[in-house]
């Protein structure tokens, strides 16, 4: 389609010529010859550019141009002034109205169609400049540190969007492996507390006494080994967050204590008797169905009810197999990072068995999975599935991927390739061109064109 110019000029014979001329170069027109008109033609033509007149009566240039910087809709559209005047005071008085260049009376053709070019060259990068952000935004997540865009993952970032400046107690629930330590590192990250501690403790790793001097703290001589006194996790985390991992573990005289912590925002330490206020928001995490403990009774109703005023599920690993590229790339770019060497990515099938893995222990054992692929593979090579482990080879059916074909012209053979592994990493990353070519290791611009040669469909 042709671009569309708007002559905007109090005089007929003006506007028929300017038509004439730009007719003959290729663009489209439409005109009008007042200012109130100029405003309607805006909002029915949609043009890509606008010649206006200054002097015109009524409403002269400077106003329509103002009203339309104060429209969101055409606060960008390119604006080229058409003026007699040659003042400088008078230009800059046009440019703080809006406008984005001149061309004065009588008009140079030459001149004239010169800067209607670079107007509408300069409007089509900023065009594709503010596409390729959103592009990039909306391959992110807003929180830093959590990977994945699989709706399962957008159905937790709802939720992390509703409680993350909250004080609420969290609840994390989900299988091991799964993230739920970086999920609450990540709300203290983002949440108003962000410049306080965050203490984290395994409540499954410690034996109850130890456990709890370790969160409430004890006087001296209270138990054996007591020889001073020393204040506990919570008063450690006072101001900040307290991460309890593994809350199902705990006994229950301990969660006991835990509830009285969480209902009076009190805690007493070992040995003591008087109560040390604390301002801490705790996050609880657990593999166990807590629901299922009460039931039991091996947890207390009233504890389990305080700590899950909000609860987050994290979604198993297969069940976001979307998101298995991103984190596969991201573990290998951190070893990268740290080791200033390692393999260059992974080829098709490597990647496609890597998907096609169950992951029983998910985020975790893909990553340790990246990590020995790594190590198996050479330096500035891509991992194939020769680097990966015969149980996630398995998931494959029996380890024989798919090939394409090897009988053939060089040339026809290596493009069937080429075509095969943009459409693979184009499906991964949801038809995302940007993500697409950094897991090519090609530049956007260069996919874009390969995807265009190759007539790939979005």
């Amino acid at each position: 389609m042709p671009q569309k110019i708007l002559i905007v000029d109090d005089e007929p014979f003006n506007v028929d010529l300017l038509e004439q001329e730009l007719d003959d170069q290729g663009y489209a027109t439409c005109a009008a010859t007042n200012g109130e008109e100029a405003l309607k033609v805006l909002a029915a033509e949609k043009p890509d550019l606008v010649l206006l007149d200054w002097m015109m009566p009524g409403l002269d240039g400077i106003e329509v141009l103002k009203r339309m910087r104060a429209t969101t809709e055409w606060r960008t559209l390119p604006v080229i002034m058409l003026t007699a005047r040659t003042s400088t005071d008078d230009m800059v008085q046009g440019l703080d109205a809006g406008a984005d260049d001149y061309v004065t009376k009588p008009i140079d053709e030459a001149e004239l169609f010169a800067r209607i070019r670079a107007m509408l060259r300069i409007a089509r990068l900023e065009q594709e400049n503010l596409s390729l952000r959103r592009e990039i935004a909306a391959g992110a997540t807003q929180f830093t540190g959590v990977i994945g865009k699989s709706k399962a993952m957008e159905r937790v970032y709802g939720l992390l969007d509703k409680v993350i400046d909250s004080d609420t107690t969290v609840l994390l629930t989900g299988e091991t492996g799964t993230g739920k330590e970086v999920l609450a590192r990540t709300i203290h990250r983002e949440s108003p507390r962000r410049d306080r501690p965050f203490v984290a403790v395994n409540c499954g790793a410690m034996a109850e006494q130890l456990l709890e001097s370790e969160l409430f703290g004890h006087k001296k001589g209270s138990f054996t080994g007591a020889v001073d006194d020393r204040p506990g996790l919570f008063e450690a985390a006072d101001g900040g967050v307290l991460f309890l991992d593994e809350i199902g573990e705990t006994s229950p005289g301990l969660q006991v204590r835990l509830l009285r912590a969480l209902q009076e925002g009190e805690i007493r330490r070992v040995g003591e008797e008087q109560d040390r206020h604390v301002d801490v928001r705790v996050i609880a995490a657990t593999n166990r169905d807590l629901r299922d403990q009460v039931a039991q009774g091996d947890f207390r109703e009233d504890l389990f009810y305080r700590l899950s005023v909000f609860p987050i599920e994290l979604p198993p690993l297969r069940q976001r197999r979307d998101d298995i590229p991103e984190l596969v790339l991201h573990f290998l770019a951190e070893k990268q990072t740290k080791e200033g060497c390692g393999p260059q990515g992974f080829t098709a099938p490597a990647m496609d068995a890597l998907c096609a893995y169950d992951w029983p222990g998910n985020i975790r054992e893909l990553q340790n999975e990246v990590e020995r692929a790594a190590l198996l593979c050479d330096d500035g090579e891509r991992i194939d599935p020769a680097h990966l482990s015969e149980r996630v080879l398995a998931s494959r059916g029996g380890g024989t991927a798919a090939r394409v074909k090897r009988a053939g012209a060089l040339k026809e053979v290596l493009a069937e390739v080429e075509r095969e592994m943009i459409e693979d990493a184009l499906t991964r990353h949801d038809g995302n061109r940007t993500h697409a070519a950094e897991e090519l290791q090609v530049s956007r611009w260069g996919l874009v064109q390969k995807i265009k040669a190759y007539g790939i469909e979005s």
